[in-house]
């Protein structure tokens, strides 16, 4: 290096280092460090690895034992500044107090510094963030940066156990198990490695010949990291040790297998391929149960639906899931699935027998879940679930699917109740009762959660009231609407029944977005109580379902919504703030802590957007006087409970989450900080009216608050504080619908002896295929849900659960099981994630890219993951020529399910009935009336609608196909009758529909 470019690198050195000391002495937040980092080094700059050598050689300076900014500025630098992972985690090495021997050549007087400054907690810190972003997708997307990564974490895996080893003392042989963050710090490797070993670039480099002495160096790691891995944790060592397996993994060279090629062509595999027949198809009850169980033909299609529902119904008493969660299972028997028959009747071109299904669906469940009246006087126990046969066949009978006078034939006695008088609710209707009465919005709202079959049309009602509230901007009435709808989160599980996401909140977003401020006008107080009512709707439905903006329906990147989800919890420094910005400021500081009040002028030079972006900054410059003795707590406190009143409240939803960031991200004294949230969580008086937005308020931040308070208290054991505010927040924890599993029921599988997570799901699936091999028996179905396979797919990765999955079922293949476990096996890899839900959506209906983002998968799928393994059948048939098979069958079973249907072109082209637009019209909400059904509410016998052209459109039909109506061919011979295929048919109707797994994978819970 030339001398003057050696003094430009020294400059830029120390003007590094001394930004650095004074970030971490001022405390300066990760945003603000991103933007100013950002700033330094497009003027001074430096490179990758020596910036962050330098970030990690500032705790030599503080000797501080864990600072929480070091992980949260090396973040930063990763995701917004471009700095790979394996650089970090190289430098991370040098600079680990894990090196406290020298090897040969070190510098001892570096290591000898290094050891006077403990460095694991930020080690493990920075190595677990590592690991997420790998898992999301959020860093790692070449080949070399995972080449690099595997590298880094390959030294990593040798240096901790150098460490281990040079720590064993003949009388207490212990090693790293004398440390707890020896042995986190182990386990986060293990952890990152494998996470490393499930994404694309990673199963590239595994599966390649081409880095065989990288695949060597990983191998010689594992080999002596598994060991160590029985004693700390089990689950860890079957995830590596089934990477080890497939990949080959022991430290030694693999041996090349050869592969003929042919103008690029694998022949190997295309003789294979061809070689295998495929066994019957069988499709197993648990097949539907499965596939409900993550989302929801004709005679067997309805008879095996209405099956499946009740079976899901079922295990969920038996796995004693939450009452909300048994309140949707219901509604979804009651109100979706007599309405989805009804849908599909009315378009129908035979005629089906829909006593004879439902008779022979309820014959075949089980009579100690579901007795009837009678027998519960018999029973020692009473079921919760004894009128749910009743409530279904109502519904049924309201939807004209059955005459009434079948329903006690049906149960074999008596119903307990009458149908309603005047028939089922129509959708129509209800939106001419409310726009003549606003205050039957919130009656009907009320019935949302009632399982009388009237669910669709309600929420198709006041569905299209919001919209059309939206558009006259009558944003009075809109308030009390959404008002309604936040207090009632159940009501809105049911909602998503019937109407994805983004057909509900696009119309609000767009409102709130251009919402227009006329300071002008008479008062400011109702348009800030409308717009917050209508925003904290929004951001119930985000947070409960854990939404993204895509699912919201913002397509714009200057959306103020966008902005609010995505910055509202960061605050800003005053000359960070425009000048109008500044103004605010000073007047709502004023109006808090220094005026008897809010004044109308405050809030009339303030639009609700401004106000919400400032909030955080607000909070940030008061909590500030206070800690700095310029403000009395008093006084602040008193400030801060104007916040309390109905039309500030939801602005809580933004300053207890910066709050809850504050303290956890502060080394001062978290007294006062501490004492401003127990007043905002438990307010010393508050009024009747915003005592309800105050729990949604805290429905919508608990989870988040406890996280961090709780690590907080791990800091600073000693505190009383902190318990209070935990314990207020405790009743609000279970607000969040997400496919996320509960920490005791993720402990019994990771527990299971033996295979521990993955040994669970293998006997899962082995109980699935006993149960399905006698499908007619009234038995119960074994206890289920989809979470379990959503969290090995989250933790463990989709290549380790598929590889758990080929394995049970080469078992059950062995055992004769092939055909039935094939069916069960692909329904797992076919059912829905939220994750790839958008991909799959955006394959059969493209967004348009000038209007909206193109939807990207973060993970890989089970389906992902199966098409890596067909790829590499030649390779698997050399070895076990069984599972080479399986994974073809498998293969072409998946595609079978998700194949889109077949269309009949004439038929389509005169009557419309096109299969994927009735479920997209139901997945719309669609009642009878809007389906062309009678006005009455009764469906018509199947083609009666169109009677006066049906026979037209009959021989049309019949000439297509060149037979005669009258020749003795049936419609069973159109692939119409109920002699289709149930694997093809369960596609025509659910696959190939717009049922947005989504909310089915947040809502239906106890589903998962």
């Amino acid at each position: 290096m030339r001398p003057r470019d050696t003094d430009r690198a020294a400059a830029a050195t120390s003007q590094w280092k001394a930004f650095l000391d004074r970030c971490l002495m001022h405390r300066i937040d990760a945003a603000e460090f991103r933007d100013l980092s950002k700033l330094l080094r497009a003027r001074c700059p430096i490179g990758d690895s020596s910036l962050i050598d330098l970030l990690l050689q500032t705790r030599l300076s503080t000797g501080v034992k864990w600072d929480p900014l070091l992980p949260l500025y090396i973040d930063c630098l990763c995701k917004r500044g471009g700095v790979q992972i394996s650089t970090v985690l190289a430098s991370l090495l040098r600079h680990s107090s894990i090196l406290d021997k020298p090897s040969p050549g070190a510098d001892v007087a570096a290591i000898k510094k290094r050891a006077k400054c403990y460095t694991l907690m930020t080690d493990i810190k920075v190595i677990q963030d590592a690991m997420l972003s790998i898992s999301t997708g959020a860093t790692v997307k070449s080949l070399l940066e995972a080449i690099q990564v595997f590298s880094a974490t390959a030294d990593w895996i040798q240096a901790i156990i150098a460490w281990h080893n040079s720590h064993l003392d003949a009388d207490q042989p212990v090693g790293l198990m004398a440390s707890p963050d020896a042995v986190l710090l182990y386990e986060s490797l293990g952890f990152l490695l494998a996470a490393l070993s499930g994404t694309q670039r990673g199963l590239e480099v595994l599966s390649s010949h081409s880095h065989d002495a990288l695949k060597v160096r990983i191998g010689q790691a594992l080999s002596a990291f598994l060991p160590l891995c029985a004693e700390v944790s089990l689950a860890l060592r079957n995830r590596l040790d089934s990477v080890q397996k497939e990949f080959n993994l022991y430290g030694q060279p693999p041996s090349k297998l050869e592969v003929s090629m042919m103008d690029n062509v694998n022949v190997n595999a295309l003789n294979f391929e061809a070689s295998i027949i495929d066994g019957p198809t069988i499709n197993s009850r648990a097949g539907l149960y499965v596939y409900i169980n993550a989302m929801g033909h004709y005679e067997i299609l309805i008879q095996e639906i209405i099956t499946a529902a009740f079976d899901v119904l079922s295990n969920a008493m038996y796995r004693n899931e939450s009452s909300r969660t048994m309140l949707l299972f219901r509604s979804f028997l009651v109100n979706k699935l007599p309405t989805f028959f009804a849908a599909m009747l009315s378009v129908s071109m035979v005629s089906l027998p829909m006593e004879v299904c439902i008779g022979h669906a309820l014959s075949r469940l089980d009579p100690n879940t579901f007795p009837s009246f009678s027998q519960m006087f018999s029973m020692q126990g009473n079921s919760s679930l004894s009128d749910v046969r009743q409530e279904f066949l109502f519904s049924c009978a309201s939807h004209k699917l059955i005459p009434e006078s079948s329903i006690e034939r049906l149960l074999g006695e008596n119903p307990m109740q009458t149908l309603p008088v005047g028939g089922p609710l129509v959708k129509d209707d209800l939106v001419a009762q409310i726009s003549a009465n606003h205050e039957r919005a919130e009656q009907l709202i009320s019935d949302i959660e009632s399982t009388e079959g009237n669910a669709a049309a309600i929420v198709g009602a006041i569905t299209e009231v919001m919209h059309n509230l939206c558009n006259q901007k009558e944003t009075m009435t809109l308030k009390n609407i959404c008002n309604s709808l936040s207090r009632r989160p159940q009501s809105l599980d049911v909602m998503l029944l019937f109407r994805s996401p983004k057909q509900i909140l696009q119309p609000l977003c767009a409102l709130l977005d251009s919402w227009h401020w006329d300071e002008d006008q008479a008062e400011s107080q109702p348009v800030y109580d409308e717009f917050g009512s209508i925003l904290l709707l929004v951001l119930t439905f985000k947070y409960r379902y854990d939404l993204r903006p895509f699912d919201l329906g913002i397509t714009s990147s200057n959306s103020f919504i966008l902005k609010l989800i995505e910055r509202g919890s960061s605050s800003l420094k005053l000359e960070e703030l425009s000048e109008k910005q500044n103004k605010n400021i000073g007047e709502w500081i004023a109006a808090l802590f220094i005026a008897e009040g809010i004044s109308e002028e405050t809030m009339s030079g303030c639009s609700p957007q401004e106000f919400y972006m400032l909030v955080s900054t607000l909070f940030r410059q008061s909590l500030g006087a206070c800690e700095a003795g310029k403000l009395e707590f008093d006084t602040l406190k008193g400030g801060f409970e104007y916040l309390l009143e109905p039309f500030l409240l939801p602005s809580l939803v933004v300053a207890l989450t910066w709050l809850s960031n504050h303290i956890w991200e502060s080394e001062q004294d978290p007294t006062i900080p501490l004492k401003t949230l127990q007043s905002l969580v438990s307010p010393s008086s508050i009024s009747g009216e915003a005592r309800e937005i105050h729990l949604t308020v805290l429905n919508i931040t608990a989870r988040a608050l406890e996280e961090q308070l709780k690590d907080v208290r791990a800091r600073h054991p000693n505190r009383t504080d902190i318990k209070p505010i935990l314990d207020a927040l405790e009743p609000c924890l279970s607000f969040k619908r997400t496919a996320s599993c509960h920490k005791s029921e993720l402990e019994s599988w990771t527990t299971h002896s033996p295979g521990g997570l993955l040994g669970s799901i293998r006997s899962t699936f082995q109980s699935l295929v006993i149960w399905s091999t006698s499908p007619d028996v009234n038995m119960a179905p074994p206890s289920y849900t989809h979470r379990q396979i959503i969290s090995a797919i989250r933790m463990l990765g989709a290549t380790r659960v598929l590889t758990s999955l080929l394995e049970e079922l080469k078992l059950q293949s062995q055992s004769g099981n092939a055909d039935l476990a094939l069916d069960i096996a692909a329904t797992l890899i076919c059912t829905p994630l939220a994750e790839s839900y958008a991909i799959d959506q955006n394959t059969h209906h493209p967004v348009d890219p000038t209007k909206e983002p193109v939807p990207r998968c973060p993970m890989l799928t089970l389906r992902d993951a199966l098409n890596l393994h067909h790829a590499d059948v030649p390779k698997i048939s050399e070895k076990d020529p069984l599972r080479a098979e399986l994974v073809v069958r498998l293969y072409r079973r998946v595609n079978v399910l998700l194949a889109p249907p077949a269309q009949v072109t004439n038929l389509d082209m005169n009557m419309n009935m096109n299969m994927n637009s009735i479920i997209q019209n139901m997945q719309l909400g669609v009642d009878q009336t809007s389906m062309d059904l009678d006005p009455s509410g009764a469906s018509s016998a199947p083609g009666q609608n169109e009677q006066a052209n049906l026979d037209q459109i009959m021989d049309n039909a019949a000439a297509a196909v060149g037979m005669d109506m009258d020749g003795g061919q049936g419609m069973d011979d159109l692939g119409l009758g109920s002699s289709t295929g149930l694997d093809q048919s369960i596609d025509d109707v659910l696959n190939a529909a717009e049922m947005n797994p989504e909310f089915l994978d947040l809502d239906m819970e106890g589903m998962f």
